[in-house]
């Protein structure tokens, strides 16, 4: 009898296609199952920790999504809910609620943002306003109880795209003009239109006085030009000095404006010949200027504010920043159109005549098929632009790392694969990872050094059976701890993709629940990226659905195994005194339920006797024969199973794939697990036995079960999981004999 040690599990579960190709090295660390563990970083497998309960979506149709704003403090994340017309706001997986809030005041002047109560309600303001009470619905939109919303134009078939540069998060739709979510504290966030033109505001009252007599017109206009950032306002009013003749420094034309409230200089330009252009003569730190004769230079005019996205079917699809412009791509009347605003200057696509590098600049893609823009991302190459019809880099002329300008762009097709419209890409390190068009295959862009540019990769190829007549639906990536792209498609399941690009490791893994996966984001939070699901759950006869977060599997400092959560839509209780009867159970009314109680599995969900859910409670029984005494740690909720199972035993280059084998006992290699595994085959499965004198705790060793003593023809093992307790497999040892 031989032991055949697989050491490494990290190519995942993969497609009974490739079952006879164990000439392949992903054979030798594959696995014919991988369901409800995922591959780690190291190599080996670990039971996925269990989803728990953070709230009911506020409206129970399918279509609401999630995103994330990341804070400026590092670890700090918040979770959005868009749903039809509101977003609510999540930090460490509860709602935020907003807090102290006065009664309102008719002789206050309110703004967008401010919250106030009247009648027993929490409103919302929604515009400016000074003595219109609510619920006035012209400026004040009511909250659900203390549940901190902002209202939104936006349907569940509509929910837009999202960027975030800075605290701002930029809301993008062909349907609607883009706006943007401002997060000024935690319980303050303003959603507004996104208006296009500088920011520095116009001088007003110009007035030219003329020096020395003649028969000529001296026209003139002057700019402000903003404090701090000296963003150049557009034009004022054309002022002129006429029946005049050249000025000079003894009999100089005067100019004067109204001084603009925070102003930092303002910049003089003149049209001597009445030719109707206008060229830079000056600088003036004050409201007014000598012209003593200088020279127009016509290569520097006034700057020609454009209004843009203010009109529907000229509203983009997606927007990104890079080399300080704000992108915006993709309207009805222009589906490969961009338009990247100045430079420093997000809000203002003025331009000037002739044009600057740092004008805004706006063009359309030229390639050889229809190219719609549903992805932009700034990439060390370029920006990224994902279309229908393929990944372009946009650079300026001379490529890598020169900037874009007017006047220098460089738009290059890199591969001719295309991208499904709303599965949002992640990027991983400097690779990019992105659903592919039609939506059955992930693929990834990443340099190539015999391309010496960009060029992908299909990653689903080795698992295609998960993808088969399905199709992705949404992606994000969890960089910690494991460097996990997940993704959730039509049948409701969660994808996992273990993916470390640098040492070529990619291996998936599938999840599933009592209930329908609908969406995936990931939002970092303190020492770690937390999985956000949107889950749709059949209760009482109706579908319900949650919010839900994957919770942390690692121990951590201060943890013992007490604390590991293994049941999905679930709760925790942390009681001083002992207890038997744990309520706010209402969302899983009428369930049957898993329980742990201070580090034991009181119940794996399917034994008989399982606690329901009754009226939101769960009445557990009390431990040993001693009345008075219960449970001081203890999580409830749904069980749920998790399998592994090795590829059948060969080995490339030996013939003993068409030999029977025996596999009389499996060895597991487990890191902090529980022993309350089995192992087998379907039809013939062993609980792993502790010995008397073994600890009854969390063990790191290796374990063996004695199993089904028959031949057959694959000689693969199948370990299962129903308690809700940790399991990690780093290496499966199975004894087997071949001929028989």
């Amino acid at each position: 009898m031989n032991s055949l040690v697989q050491r490494s599990f990290a190519a995942g579960e993969l497609a009974p296609a490739l079952h006879a190709r164990a000439d392949l090295a992903k054979y030798q660390t594959g696995l014919k199952t991988c369901h409800n563990f995922f591959v780690r970083k190291e190599g080996g497998v670990s039971n996925r920790a269990g989803l728990r309960f953070v709230d009911p979506c506020k409206t129970n149709t399918y279509g609401t999504r999630l995103a994330r704003f990341v804070g400026s403090i590092s670890g700090e994340g918040y979770l959005l809910e868009f749903g039809a017309g509101y977003i609510r706001f999540f930090h460490n997986g509860a709602a935020i609620e907003v807090e102290s809030v006065q009664a309102y005041d008719g002789g206050t002047a309110y703004v967008p943002g401010d919250v106030v109560s009247s009648g027993g309600t929490n409103y919302y303001c929604i515009a400016n306003t000074t003595g219109n009470a609510p619920p006035n619905a012209t400026y004040w939109y009511a909250l659900t109880g203390a549940i901190l919303e902002v209202p939104t134009p936006y349907t569940l078939e509509d929910i837009p795209q999202w960027n975030q540069s800075g605290n701002v998060l930029m809301l993008t739709h062909p349907d609607y003009a883009p706006r943007e979510l401002i997060f000024e504290e935690a319980d303050r966030w303003v959603l507004r239109v996104v208006t296009t033109g500088s920011a520095a505001t116009a001088p007003s009252g110009l007035s030219a006085t003329t020096g020395p007599a003649g028969t000529r017109t001296f026209k003139y206009v002057v700019t402000s030009a903003a404090a701090d950032t000296f963003e150049e306002s557009p034009p004022s009013s054309i002022a002129s000095a006429t029946l005049a003749d050249e000025p000079t420094l003894s009999s100089p034309h005067t100019l004067s404006w109204t001084a603009v409230s925070g102003a930092e200089e303002y910049r003089v330009y003149c049209d001597p010949y009445e030719n109707g252009v206008f060229g830079y003569i000056g600088t003036a730190e004050s409201n007014s200027f000598k012209h003593a004769g200088q020279t127009a230079d016509f290569g520097l005019t006034p700057p020609q504010d454009r209004i843009l996205f203010s009109v529907t079917g000229k509203y983009p699809a997606c927007s990104s920043n890079y080399q300080q412009r704000q992108f915006f791509a993709n309207t009805f009347a222009n589906p490969d159109g961009i338009w990247g605003s100045r430079i420093g200057f997000p809000h203002n696509f003025g331009i000037s005549t002739p044009l600057q590098d740092d004008d805004s600049v706006t063009f359309r893609l030229a390639g050889n098929n229809h190219h719609p823009i549903r992805h932009m991302i700034a990439h060390a190459w370029g920006l990224i632009l994902m279309t229908d019809g393929g990944e372009w880099t946009l650079t300026g002329g001379g490529g890598r790392k020169n900037p874009i300008t007017p006047s220098s762009i460089d738009a290059e097709q890199e591969t001719y694969v295309g991208v499904l419209p709303w599965a949002r890409p992640v990027v991983v390190g400097s690779t990019i990872i992105y659903v592919q068009a039609r939506g059955n295959v992930l693929r990834e862009l990443a340099f190539q050094e015999q391309n010496q540019g960009l060029a992908g990769r299909d990653l689903s190829i080795y698992s295609a059976h998960l993808f088969e007549r399905k199709q992705i639906y949404y992606t994000d990536f969890q960089q910690t701890p494991h460097s996990i792209v997940w993704s959730c498609d039509n049948e409701g399941r969660l994808l996992g993709l273990t993916y470390i690009p640098d040492q070529d490791i990619w291996g998936w893994h599938r999840h599933t629940t009592d209930g329908l996966i609908e969406d995936v984001c990931v939002v970092p939070e303190a020492d770690q990226d937390v999985l956000y699901v949107i889950v749709r759950r059949d209760i009482g006869g109706a579908q319900k659905r949650y919010i839900e977060k994957l919770e942390q599997r690692e121990l951590r400092t201060n943890y013992t195994h007490a604390d590991m959560f293994f049941v999905d839509s679930g709760l925790s209780y942390s009681e001083e005194t002992p207890a038997t009867t744990f309520a706010g159970l209402d969302h899983l009314e009428g369930k049957t339920v898993a329980v742990i109680a201070d580090g034991v599995a009181l119940f794996n969900g399917s034994e008989e006797g399982a606690p329901v859910v009754t009226g939101g409670t769960v009445y557990l029984p009390e431990p040993g024969d001693e009345e008075g005494i219960g449970y001081t740690n203890v999580h409830i909720g749904l069980p749920y199973t998790m399998e592994v199972e090795t590829l059948a035993l060969d080995v490339g280059g030996q013939e003993i794939r068409d030999s029977k084998k025996r596999v009389g006992s499996v060895t597991l290699l487990v890191h902090q697990s529980s022993a309350e595994f089995e192992a087998g085959h379907e039809a013939r499965m062993r609980r792993y036995s502790r010995n008397a004198w073994e600890t009854t705790g969390l063990v790191t060793d290796t374990l063996e079960v004695h199993i089904s003593p028959e031949y057959n023809k694959h000689g693969s093992v199948l370990i299962r999981m129903t308690e809700p307790l940790p399991l990690t497999i780093l290496g499966i040892i199975p004894r087997a004999e071949v001929g028989g």
